[in-house]
C-alpha cells in the first residue's frame, strides 16, 4: 500500500490521540482556564503538524472545553460551575436508571466480576489515582451495558464527560476511601436484586461526587477563572 493511503488514517489517528490528551489534561487540571495553547507550542509537544493541533481545538472549542478568540488564538475556556454540576446530575440520573435495570439482568458471571473488579479497587494504593480510576471505569461500564437498554447506553456513552475533574475528586485525601465504600453498597444491593436501592445509590454515588467538585473549584481555583454559570 502506497503512502499517499496511509495518510488519512495516520492523520486521523493523530488528531484523535491530541484530542483525547488536550481533553485529559484539561480535565485532570493540568491546563488551568485561560491558559493559552499555542498551536507552535502543542506542535511540538505532540509531534505532530500544525493543521492536526488546529482540528483538535476546533472539536474542543464545540465542547466547550477550548475558548478561540480572532486574533487571539486559543485558550482553556473558564469553567461553568453549573455546566459542571448538571453534567454530573445527567449522568447520574442517567448511570442511576441503568443500575436499576441491571438489578434483574446481571448474570452470577457479572456479579462475579464485579466482586474481583471491587476486590482490585481495594487493593491498588490509594494513591494510586489513574489506576483506581481505570478500575473505576470498568466497574461502572459492567452495570451500564448490563443494563439491556440499548439506547440508554448511547445516552451514558455520549455523557461519558461525567468523568470531567476526576482527577480533582480522587487526588484528596479519603475520596478513594468513599468511593469504594459506596460501590460496595451498591454491589450489595444489585447482589440483593433491590433495582431502586441500586438505582437511588448510583445516582447519588455521582451527583454527590459532581458536588463535591463544584465546591472543590469553587474553594481552590482562583477567582476569575471559573463562573458560577453562563
Amino acid at each position: 500500500m502506497s503512502d499517499h493511503h496511509l495518510k488519512p488514517s495516520t492523520a486521523q489517528a493523530d488528531l484523535e490521540q491530541v484530542t483525547k490528551n488536550l481533553r485529559k489534561e484539561i480535565y485532570a487540571g493540568q491546563r488551568l482556564p485561560r491558559e493559552r495553547l499555542v498551536e507552535k507550542d502543542l506542535t511540538s509537544s505532540y509531534g505532530v503538524n500544525r493543521m492536526v493541533v488546529r482540528q483538535a481545538l476546533g472539536i474542543l472549542s464545540s465542547e466547550g472545553l477550548v475558548a478561540i478568540e480572532p486574533y487571539k488564538g486559543a485558550s482553556v475556556a473558564e469553567i461553568s460551575l453549573v455546566d459542571v454540576q448538571e453534567k454530573y446530575q445527567v449522568i447520574g440520573m442517567l448511570e442511576g436508571y441503568a443500575a436499576g435495570l441491571a438489578a434483574f439482568k446481571l448474570t452470577p458471571a457479572d456479579l462475579q466480576t464485579l466482586e474481583e473488579n471491587l476486590k482490585s479497587q481495594e487493593a491498588i494504593l490509594l494513591e494510586d489515582v489513574s489506576q483506581w480510576q481505570h478500575i473505576n471505569i470498568q466497574f461502572h461500564r459492567i452495570i451500564n451495558l448490563s443494563c439491556g437498554n440499548q439506547r440508554l447506553i448511547e445516552l451514558i456513552r455520549q455523557n461519558s464527560n461525567f468523568r470531567s475533574y476526576w482527577f480533582i475528586v480522587l487526588s484528596v485525601p479519603g475520596r478513594i476511601s468513599i468511593n469504594i465504600r459506596e460501590h460496595q453498597e451498591l454491589l450489595q444491593a444489585l447482589k440483593d436484586k433491590r433495582p431502586d436501592t441500586a438505582r437511588m445509590l448510583m445516582e447519588s454515588h455521582i451527583i454527590d461526587a459532581g458536588t463535591y467538585v463544584v465546591d472543590f473549584l469553587r474553594k481552590n481555583i482562583p477567582i476569575g477563572l471559573w463562573r458560577e454559570g453562563d
